[in-house]
């Protein structure tokens, strides 16, 4: 049977109305019509439509013709048919296996670096970088290669590229993929496969990739046939960075891979040319009510999301211009320089208390890049009280500013909703925002600096000159500062997920945007040493430092093979308090003492760092450590330093159930966790235990 499929005209077909063919089967036509879906400009439908597409067509240039011109088919009489002809006019062949096709369009895009580890599948693919230009990273296991590539995108704003072979080395990546999708890094990951014929035996090494990665993923594809790897590749580049960024993931089967042809230049050419989707055009009716909101608000406050990671001079000018007080969120510190007075840190709940103070007191909350997640808002109904009731009196309310549509509403219902990118957003408002004439705005940012002094981030010190994390991460931070390190050169800052991940957002003061690199909404223990390995590689001229608990260290230290390998000067600074402390105290607040999966048996970590050839060292003592802060931060090469501390709470703390206000202070931190560990303190609490 013949069927034909007629659809509307596309921007980019200029109008036309083109009739495609094909003489095969009603899973043919399907196929036509999840491709020409997958064309439009619909970024919903084109994903949806793409994910669910395993094999594009290639259909005859006969096939592709305008309505009016389908009767003079050949005469040249077409436009489409004419535009075609000159795009793949006679162009030099070259023979290439698929392998070297992605390569080339890795080239193209502007790769220089990737991550992987090798296997049989996908050999045919990794053969093809062998002594060519883009640099190659082998790293200990593939779930380090993925978090490495993550951390080359997170410091860069540029893409993370992850290879890895078919079965459990594509299984291995499913946490950094959707460690990714969650923190909006923008990556590309290839997986080997078993030949197109082995597929669906359960061959060795075989996995169903793309249903695995499916929901961890913003696009995936098994490519099935070697005339889509220039497309499949383009199209991975073009949705991993369009709109919120993500993960991309692209299945290759070794028989593909493998495959030789002549290729012609003109895909390479054609590769430079993609790009990523335009950004929405802004409603400037909305930027003028929010601009309004903001002019006419007595308490506003900026709450900054990684969102507007590329863009930190506009929003420091709209800030200082509107004497508005700024908080972010823990991937957007250093977007605002937190030495500035309007700096109010980070917010949340292990945030600065007067961040929090702020927002709940605030009658005008502008979320710039942001996305309301629970770790800020803490119990949504309590949330933004003063904002809402100024929305209500039509004085103020919540200007949500965001790239991706799917969040308004979602957690927080915005009086303003603004879709379009951050710093376009922020441009257009800039001149409609007026600077405050009234003595209320000043009033306003006296109050939040006098929250900032008497709720300044503290703790209780160890007996007996011993040490705790918070003191060692304030030493780091006086010692970065007094010495000048921080403005002369690029700092980044590596953590696992614990206590010492939070302690770091409290004690280190940010001045430069993604240089806190970290696991925010996964959380994933382990993700720091291959952090700081991506972030290093990424940033070769830059001091690196990884801050991480012993509990995550253990789960991926064996990558300081990959820190030995490649020479790179990463300080790393293990924490070691035996135990996994933040659960601990989970335990002993919700479930009275009953200490279950806690307690660590570490090794001798400055024995382990030596095994691998690093330098190692250790301090346990306050009278040591600013020496050894000094000693572990300027040393040539890789560093490992063990700090013995003290086990601690992280507070403040919003508890489960608590509005964002409803904090533990450190003025309560005996009745909380007790005087020492066999005695519990007198606060109970109930509910659920933080997650």
């Amino acid at each position: 049977s013949k069927f034909s499929f007629a659809a509307g005209a596309t921007e980019s077909l200029g109008g036309w109305r083109p009739c495609w063919e094909a003489t095969s089967s009603l899973q043919a036509l399907r196929a036509m019509n999840s491709a020409f879906r997958a064309i439009s400009r619909c970024p919903q439908a084109r994903t949806r439509s793409l994910a669910r597409c395993r094999q594009l067509p290639v259909l005859p240039q006969a096939h592709r013709m305008c309505r009016p011109c389908a009767a003079a088919a050949g005469a040249g009489c077409c436009e489409l048919d004419s535009r075609r002809q000159f795009s793949s006019k006679v162009a030099p062949l070259r023979e290439m296996s698929g392998g070297e096709v992605i390569f080339n369009m890795l080239v193209e895009h502007g790769v220089d670096t990737v991550f992987g580890y090798s296997g049989g599948a996908v050999l045919p693919l990794i053969d093809a970088f062998h002594g060519k230009s883009i640099q190659w990273i082998t790293s200990s296991h593939e779930q380090c290669s993925g978090h490495s590539a993550a951390a080359y995108a997170k410091s860069t704003g540029k893409y993370g590229i992850a290879i890895v072979t078919s079965g459990p080395g594509l299984t291995n990546l499913v946490t950094p993929m959707q460690d990714a999708l969650t923190d909006g890094v923008p990556m590309v990951i290839f997986s080997g496969q078993v030949p197109t014929g082995a597929m669906g035996t359960d061959a060795f090494q075989e996995c169903p990739a793309t249903e695995i990665t499916r929901s961890c993923t913003k696009w995936n594809y098994v490519c099935l046939d070697f005339n889509q790897l220039p497309w499949a590749v383009n199209e991975a580049f073009r949705i991993a960075a369009s709109g919120r960024p993500g993960p991309c993931h692209i299945d290759l089967p070794k028989d593909i891979v493998s495959m030789r042809a002549q290729v012609p230049e003109a895909v390479f050419k054609k590769a430079a040319l993609a790009s990523t989707d335009a950004p929405p055009m802004l409603d400037m009716a909305q930027i003028q009510k929010a601009a309004e909101l903001i002019n006419k608000s007595k308490r506003p406050i900026f709450y900054v999301g990684q969102g507007a990671s590329h863009c930190p001079e506009i929003v420091s000018k709209v800030a200082k211009k509107a004497n508005v007080p700024v908080t972010t969120t823990c991937h957007a510190m250093g977007i605002f320089d937190e030495r500035e007075p309007l700096s109010m840190h980070m917010l949340g709940m292990h945030g600065a208390a007067y961040a929090n103070f702020a927002i709940q007191n605030s009658d005008c909350i502008v979320a710039i890049g942001s996305r309301f997640d629970d770790r800020t808002t803490g119990i949504v109904t309590k949330y933004a009280p003063k904002a809402k009731a100024a929305e209500k009196e039509g004085t103020g309310g919540i200007v949500h500013i965001n790239i991706d549509k799917t969040c308004f509403g979602k957690v927080v219902q915005p009086t303003v909703p603004i879709w379009g990118d951050t710093e376009h957003a922020l441009q257009a408002l800039d001149p409609l925002i007026q600077a405050p004439a009234s003595s209320e705005r000043e009033a306003w940012v006296t109050q939040c600096q006098a929250w900032k002094k008497d709720y300044a981030f503290d703790y209780v010190r160890a007996p007996c000159g011993q040490i705790k994390v918070q003191q060692v991460i304030e030493a780091t931070n006086k010692y970065l500062h007094d010495s000048g390190i921080i403005d002369k050169k690029e700092v980044f800052v590596a953590t696992g997920v614990g206590n010492h991940q939070m302690m770091s957002c409290q004690f280190l003061r940010w001045v430069k945007p993604r240089t806190f690199i970290t696991s925010g909404s996964l959380g994933v223990m382990g993700a720091g040493l291959p952090f700081a390995i991506g972030t290093q590689i990424a940033n070769p001229d830059s001091l690196t430092i990884l801050i991480d608990g012993d509990g995550s260290f253990g789960m991926t230290n064996m990558d300081l093979q990959t820190v030995k390998r490649y020479n790179l000067p990463i300080k790393i600074a293990v924490m070691n308090d035996d135990r996994q402390q933040m659960v601990w105290v989970w335990q002993r607040l919700f479930f009275e003492g009953r200490y279950i999966s806690v307690d660590n048996v570490n090794p001798d970590f400055v024995a382990l760092g030596k095994a691998y050839g690093i330098e190692s060292i250790s301090c346990d003592n306050e009278a040591d450590l600013p020496q050894v802060i000094e000693k572990w931060l300027t040393s040539d090469g890789p560093m490992l330093c063990e700090f013995k501390v003290v086990p601690d709470i992280c507070l403040p703390m919003v508890a489960p159930g608590k509005a964002l206000d409803e904090m533990i202070l450190l003025q309560d931190r005996d009745a909380v966790l007790g005087t020492s560990d066999e005695e519990l303190g007198s606060m109970k609490f109930e509910g659920l235990a933080p997650s």
